[in-house]
């Protein structure tokens, strides 16, 4: 007869907060596992060449060689990514308090804001590198205007919509316009704009990376396009890895940020 081992749960009876991220984690990280072994054990029976698809072993290997190199690169990359994260954060807000209290100002702006979008950040790379360099404006710039539009749409939608009933509640008991702003509409706006900058996170390594294909010296832009002039296709997966793990820590800090911030909206 088997025994069978209690779960650990709170007080009210449901699954500890640990318990709950275990049992999240472990499934997408046994898929992983069973897709590595497909890919290692196909490359090896097929006999595929190193240059076209080389086994994950050999792109572990590549890993460890260049890590000294690389370790250079990954800094330049998280440099111009949290940068350029913060400016198009911190634009992203400041403009949509704008468009929130001066109305005129939206109706005149915000559409060629949207209009801009048909244009791809990446298209501008090349003026700014002609306008600012070949440094680090540049590329913190692509980033922050990746960063900045989604996080916008955000905010703007949640303070259009944040609590009108209260806002006229606000305003009915002789509150101002900045009453309602402070005690209402901000505080009600913050989870959408925590959940826009969650989204806005996600793009920021892979605009770094781009820009530095542009015109850069050092970051994984940089290590994947000498990789590619090498043929070292081991050496771009080790890249693309690495972007990929960047870019969920990245993500994952943002969503830990937004869940100390906003505790009610946590699950």
């Amino acid at each position: 007869m088997t025994a069978v081992l209690p779960v650990p749960v709170t007080t009210d009876g449901h699954a500890t907060d640990a318990q709950l991220g275990r049992r999240r984690f472990w499934p997408p990280l046994i898929g992983l596992g069973v897709i590595l072994g497909i890919w290692e054990l196909g490359v090896r029976w097929s006999g595929v060449a190193p240059y076209v698809l080389p086994a994950p072993s050999r792109v572990v290997a590549a890993g460890v060689e260049t890590a000294p190199v690389l370790g250079t690169h990954i800094r330049t990359t998280l440099t111009e990514a949290g940068l350029g994260l913060l400016l198009g954060a911190t634009a992203s807000v400041v403009l949509a308090l704008i468009i929130c209290v001066l109305p005129w100002f939206n109706q005149a702006v915000y559409p060629l804001l949207v209009f801009s979008q048909t244009v791809p950040t990446v298209v501008l790379a090349p003026l700014l590198i002609i306008w600012t360099g070949f440094g680090l404006l540049p590329k913190v710039i692509v980033v922050s205007l990746t960063v900045f539009f989604p996080m916008l749409v955000a905010i703007v939608s949640a303070l259009d919509t944040a609590g009108r009933d209260l806002v006229e509640m606000v305003r009915g008991i002789g509150g101002s316009k900045r009453d309602a702003l402070l005690l209402v509409r901000l505080p009600a706006a913050l989870p959408a704009a925590l959940g826009g900058l969650r989204i806005a996170a996600t793009y920021t390594i892979g605009a770094a990376v781009v820009a530095e294909y542009m015109a850069g010296e050092s970051g994984l832009g940089v290590y994947i396009q000498r990789s590619r002039k090498a043929f070292a296709v081991d050496q771009i997966f080790v890249a693309v890895a690495v972007i990929g793990l960047l870019t969920a820590v990245l993500f994952l800090l943002v969503d830990q940020l937004s869940r100390r911030v906003t505790p009610w909206q946590s699950p």
